[in-house]
């Protein structure tokens, strides 16, 4: 394939991007989206994602027109999805998925510019242009569709909108569960699909125990997604009375919402891990398999921490493992010492009129 021009950003007048899927995936793509606003800002920019995850841009003044898909589509699905995408007119398509789905609805949006990832047989066929990413970070990673074309591809922290309307529907919900108005919130999400990204209960709720030592007038908020209540119930029975709060059942926009309340936030390696750091939120990574240069990309200046502690099978893409050494040897003492560095900064900046 011989080497594709650059595109010039004057040329643009529509552009579509594509990630159907994973909340945190989404969110490691919204620095993309803020380049390619920069890059072209009288562009109308629409987002191609599937309705498990389309609350989390719903609203978002970056995007112009949201695309929403069901998962299990059919071919008929995808025909019809392809039909909107071409109404829509995108002078350019963004991939950053690049399954057979989404590479076909990006050539049947009529695009003329088609980003996507060579080496993937017919589907790489399918782009004009194809991105190389040169870095580890996953954040980098999505940034190389945009260098493909020759735009500015300067690395950020991603963050999410959050509308007036949700911040006062969580502040109201906080308080029916019976949370002190203002009160120092710490977020913990102890929950995650695979067993490789769960640290123990027990040391969530010992961390989480030496956080309302430590503050008189913090509040522990435990959040759990659908199956992880009993886990975040739990903890919180091992922790004080009125200090500590189970939240279930919230939409992830909600959800995001609070975590953008709490002075830190405490996840291991799954989505809410991301959406805590697009909510603004210091957050705490507790990072097992894998290595947080490629899936916790987030500065330490932005008040963020990893947790790695860098065993000898590690990084590894196991989600189920006999042995556990990668989250065994992140110990309590270990994150606490990093929590309460985030929160005594927190403090100063604020102190400081940051």
């Amino acid at each position: 394939m011989p080497t594709p021009r650059p595109l010039d950003p004057a040329t643009v007048a529509r552009v579509l991007l594509i990630r159907p899927r994973f909340i945190g995936d989404i969110c490691l793509t919204l620095p993309t989206l803020d380049a390619v606003r920069r890059a072209a800002p009288g562009a109308r920019v629409a987002y191609l994602v599937e309705r498990e995850s389309a609350p989390l841009l719903d609203g978002d003044p970056r995007v112009d027109e949201l695309f929403v898909a069901d998962r299990a589509g059919d071919l008929g699905a995808t025909l019809a999805l392809g039909a909107r995408l071409r109404r829509f007119a995108p002078d350019l398509a963004i991939d950053l998925f690049c399954n057979p789905r989404t590479a076909a609805l990006s050539a049947l949006s009529g695009a003329r510019t088609r980003v996507g990832y060579p080496n993937k047989g017919w589907r790489s066929a399918l782009y004009t242009h194809h991105a190389r990413p040169r870095t580890l970070s996953a954040i980098g990673f999505h940034l190389a569709a945009l260098a493909a074309l020759g735009w500015p591809a300067e690395p950020g922290v991603p963050r999410l909108h959050i509308g007036g309307p949700v911040r006062a529907e969580t502040d109201a919900a906080l308080a029916a569960l019976g949370v002190p108005a203002g009160a120092r919130l710490v977020g913990l999400h102890p929950g995650a699909r695979w067993p490789t990204r769960r640290w123990d209960a027990e040391r969530y709720a010992a961390l989480a125990g030496r956080y309302l030592d430590a503050e008189p007038h913090g509040v522990a908020l435990i959040t759990a997604g659908p199956g992880e209540e009993p886990r975040a119930r739990a903890i919180a029975a091992r922790l004080p009375a009125r200090r500590a709060f189970v939240v279930e059942g919230w939409p992830i926009e909600r959800l995001v919402a609070l975590q953008s309340r709490c002075a830190a936030f405490v996840c291991g390696d799954t989505g809410p891990l991301h959406t805590a750091v697009a909510s603004g939120a210091p957050t705490l990574g507790l990072m097992s398999r894998n290595r947080p240069a490629m899936f916790f990309p987030y500065p330490a200046s932005a008040g963020h921490r990893a947790y790695y502690a860098r065993v000898e099978c590690s990084p590894c893409h196991r989600d189920e493992c006999d042995d556990l050494r990668c989250l065994a040897r992140l110990t309590v003492e270990g994150a606490w010492t990093l929590l309460a560095g985030m929160l005594a900064r927190r403090d100063a900046a604020v102190g400081a009129g940051a």
